[in-house]
């Protein structure tokens, strides 16, 4: 119990620099012996400063249906505005609904500390020495960092990751990670025929990734991948080992820009948490994206979840849909010159579309062009391919990839969807891959 006064004193701090706070609070800006020995003072009734989060929210005891973090954040309100006793039964109402939810355990034990008539006293850091403590606790104050530096959805109303530049009606949803953030965000696709971007914000929530950041090049590395990828299957828990918790959806790492710059691994999921954990620090998984298993039973219950592009960023950019609107403007007529040349045959004339870097199974261009060739001209008389999703990735290259829908293709014979992977070479859109999902 002796060090849970100082991760009280860390995270309160980081909670008020985050939220910048108002000129009046600048008497705060004490030193960490101070700001301790005013917490713990038994005759003060309130705090010497105001942690600013905006808005008070109700107490917990009339929203009992308020998820964890949630909480969290009105106990962060409430004792920032000295109401340390609502703090303290809104860290109760936590501590039990959610037993396995560490931090706030942690909370509640530090409030139950600094609220008794003789709280223990920061006196003594040799326990932070112990490695395996030090490292949870940073952990702990990195969980809380970001879970109070959240977007609110307010602020991300209209606004849509910079990696979506075109999604038809038939693609149901998109979801994107922010690695930065420890969130994940889940749309609902309600773009119209005209081809103008509209997502409803469905889900947003916290995350863990790799234990050791992001950027996988290599399996074992402890990374998560950067990049758009697409889930492939929903793997319900009851066939997983515990530490996949309420289940999986699996991502197609890696995809054809991986495989191109050699980079191994596989078996990267979204997935839930052991049954001892309700979360995960912010960077603590072997590469994967894992939630909480109530979010993500949601995710497993969601509709036409197959499919459904994953962006995974470093850092999310965010724009507004005119924006998204003139990415995919720009790359469209690539794509129409393309189609027209399938229609036609002309091998050559189909050729110019593709990058001398073009790879497919282990083969060049030049190893696969006969039989590229022969199975992508001619379509004339076909029925026209269905253009699904446009994804938008940045990097050492400039990648889009499109899905779309082929009607003259049955799932046995091909899928039934064709995807196609392109990348800026001086200025000329060139494919580098292409294949069935």
């Amino acid at each position: 119990m002796r060090w849970l006064g100082l991760l009280v004193v860390l995270t309160i701090a980081l909670g008020w620099l985050l939220n910048k706070a108002e000129p009046t609070t600048q008497k705060a800006m004490m030193t960490l012996g101070e700001w301790r020995d005013s917490m713990v003072a038994p005759n003060s009734d309130r705090l010497p400063w105001q942690l600013v989060l905006g808005p008070s929210t109700p107490p917990a005891s009339t929203t009992p249906e308020l998820e964890p973090e949630a909480l969290v954040r009105q106990i962060y309100s409430q004792w920032g505005e000295g109401d340390r006793a609502q703090a303290l039964a809104t860290a109760s109402v936590l501590a039990e609904r959610f037993p396995t939810f560490q931090l706030g355990q942690l909370l509640y034990a530090d409030l139950l500390n600094i609220s008794s008539t003789n709280p223990v006293a920061w006196t003594d850091a040799q326990e932070l020495n112990t490695p395996s403590l030090r490292k949870r606790l940073d952990d702990l104050i990195l969980e809380s960092k970001r879970r109070l530096q959240r977007d609110s959805a307010q602020s991300l109303e209209g606004k849509i990751p910079s990696a979506i530049a075109f999604l038809s009606p038939a693609q149901r949803h998109v979801a994107a990670v922010d690695a930065s953030k420890s969130r994940l965000y889940w749309f609902e696709n309600r773009s119209g025929p005209d081809g103008r971007l509209q997502l409803h914000l469905v889900k947003e929530t916290y995350i863990s990734v790799g234990m050791n950041g992001v950027g996988k090049d290599k399996e074992g590395d402890g990374k998560t991948p950067l990049g758009v990828y697409f889930i492939l299957r929903n793997l319900p828990g009851a066939g997983l080992p515990d530490l996949f918790g309420a289940g999986a959806l699996t991502l197609n790492y890696p995809n054809a820009v991986d495989l191109m710059r050699k980079k191994t691994g596989s078996g990267i999921w979204l997935h839930g948490t052991p049954s001892a954990q309700y979360t995960r620090a912010p960077e603590a998984t072997d590469g994967c994206v894992v939630l909480s298993n109530p979010e993500m039973a949601q995710l497993l219950n969601m509709p036409d979840w197959r499919m459904t592009p994953v962006i995974i960023a470093e850092q999310l950019e965010w724009v507004n849909a005119d924006q998204a609107g003139q990415t995919w403007a720009g790359f469209k007529p690539a794509l129409d010159q393309w189609q027209q040349a399938r229609n036609g045959r002309d091998p050559e004339a189909l050729k110019i579309h593709y990058s001398p870097r073009y790879e497919q199974g282990g083969m060049n261009l030049a190893q696969v062009w006969p039989r590229l060739a022969q199975t992508t001209l001619g379509y004339s008389q076909s029925q026209p391919l269905e253009l699904v999703s446009v994804l938008n990735w940045k990097d050492q290259d400039h990648t889009m990839v499109v899905t779309m829908k082929d009607p003259n293709q049955t799932r046995a014979q091909g899928g039934g969807h064709l995807r196609t992977y392109w990348q800026l070479e001086n200025g000329q859109w060139r494919l580098v891959f292409q294949g069935p999902t």
